[in-house]
Parts: structure tokens; C-alpha cells; sequence
């Protein structure tokens, strides 16, 4: 297989090292999950390939994915999840010699999925991204950092996604990098610096969503407005269900 084709769910390809790679670590071997059709996934990949690491990728379409059977006889030193709708089993977590890291487009008040739309139902100040260690459980493993940035009061989903993809991006350059150069001490390092950060609460769930966009007809001004916000994009946008009827929000 060729260096840059992809298939839709999986790539696998051994990186050739880097020879202008000036670091210590580049035999370290990435199984690296991204999103299928990213361009930020396409360019971590190329960063990770920059860096030296030998990488495995493995590229998620939708929801219904299912993890390539091939994959279970993976070993080596990371796991690195960005955007990828896969539940990476504990089995396969534990195939990674020194950690397993996801990136989180979210900060740790809002774990699980849907975060931006209950940020913005809640009207929170700040919003985040986060890199954590990954375990059995859903965005529950130590964190390793927390970034925050303010959310404007002009935010809509659209763009406070589109913010929360670029931050995770950066944070995810930056400590492969790190990771890169000094290894798992840079991991005990930073873990220990955020030890303040704690997940609040549990995962939440997609579905829980899908029924927060369905509007009661019987809603206030206010709450509508709220829905709206939190939720509203050209593709899934809030309706109302009214004796068999189906209206959905146009904007």
C-alpha cells in the first residue's frame, strides 16, 4: 500500500522513519484514530510522520464503525484518539506500552458527547479541549491537560465547534511533539501539573440530544431560544411534533 491512500475505515501503513526526525524516539510505534474525510486527522498524520513515529491509522465514518478485526494484534508504545467515533475496547488499550491518549473537544465539565450543545444550552462562559489518558470508561482517565477559551455570546454551534476542532488540533501537535522529544517522563510531568482537573459528572450521550431538539410545543420564548441555540445546525436542525406532524426549524 502506498504511502498516502487510505481506505474509508483503515490505513495501515508503516511509516519509514524520518531522517531529519533530531530526536531519541523513532521507533515508538502510534496507532493513531482519526475522523475519515479530516482534514486535521490527514494533517496529524503527517505530523506524526514528521516526527519519526511508525504509525498505524485507523479512519471512522460514522457512528455505526466497527473496529477492523485486523486490528486486536496491534502492540506498541501509544494510542492517540482524535475525532474518531470508535469505543476503543480495554483490550486493545492496554496493547499500549506506555499510554493511551484521547483528545477531547471539550473541557472535563462536559464529558462525553454532545458537549458543545450542553455548553451552550447552559450558557457557560468558557468552553475547552482536553487530552486525557484512556480507560475502560468514556473521557474518565487522568488528565493531562485543560485548555479553556471563552464562548462568545454570538456562538452557535457551528462555530464554537469549529473552534473546539482547532484548539484539539493544537493541543494534540503540541504534545506529540513534547512526546516526541522527552517521552513518558513529559506524561508523569504534565498529569502531575493538572491534577487540579477532575471529570464533573458522567458521560453524556448523543441521544439525550436528539431529545433535547425535539421542542414541546408548549415551550416558552426563552426556552425555545435556548434549544435553538444549543442545538440548531442546517443538517439537524430542532422540530416539533404535533398530532403526527413533523415541523422542523428553518433559518
Amino acid at each position: 500500500m502506498s504511502k498516502n491512500k487510505t481506505t474509508p475505515f483503515i490505513a495501515t501503513q508503516q511509516r519509514r522513519h524520518n531522517a531529519d526526525a533530531e530526536h531519541d524516539n523513532k521507533k515508538s510505534n502510534i496507532l493513531f484514530f482519526g475522523k475519515y474525510n479530516c482534514q486535521y486527522s490527514l494533517m496529524i498524520l503527517d505530523h506524526l510522520n514528521h516526527l519519526g513515529f511508525e504509525v498505524q491509522t485507523v479512519l471512522s465514518k460514522n457512528r455505526n464503525d466497527k473496529l477492523p478485526e485486523d486490528i486486536n494484534w496491534w502492540q506498541g508504545d501509544y494510542i492517540f484518539c482524535f475525532r474518531s467515533y470508535f469505543i476503543i475496547p480495554n483490550s486493545l488499550l492496554n496493547r499500549a506500552k506506555i499510554a493511551a491518549i484521547n483528545f477531547h473537544p471539550a473541557p472535563v465539565e462536559f464529558p462525553g458527547s454532545g458537549c458543545i450543545n450542553w455548553a451552550l444550552y447552559d450558557n457557560a462562559s468558557t468552553y475547552g479541549v482536553t487530552a486525557h489518558i484512556m480507560n475502560e470508561k468514556i473521557d474518565n482517565g487522568d488528565i493531562i491537560e485543560c485548555r479553556r477559551f471563552p464562548i462568545l455570546k454570538q456562538d452557535t454551534v457551528t462555530t464554537l465547534l469549529k473552534r473546539a476542532h482547532s484548539k484539539t488540533y493544537e493541543l494534540i501537535i503540541d504534545i506529540t511533539t513534547e512526546l516526541a522529544l522527552r517521552g513518558e517522563q513529559y506524561l508523569i510531568e504534565k498529569i502531575s501539573l493538572s491534577n487540579n482537573e477532575k471529570w464533573t459528572g458522567s458521560a453524556r450521550k448523543m441521544e439525550e440530544i436528539d431529545i433535547l431538539q425535539i421542542v414541546s410545543p408548549n415551550c416558552s420564548k426563552k426556552e425555545l431560544e435556548r434549544v435553538i441555540r444549543a442545538t440548531y445546525t442546517p443538517d439537524f436542525p430542532p422540530e416539533i411534533l404535533l398530532f403526527g406532524y413533523k415541523f422542523v426549524l428553518k433559518l
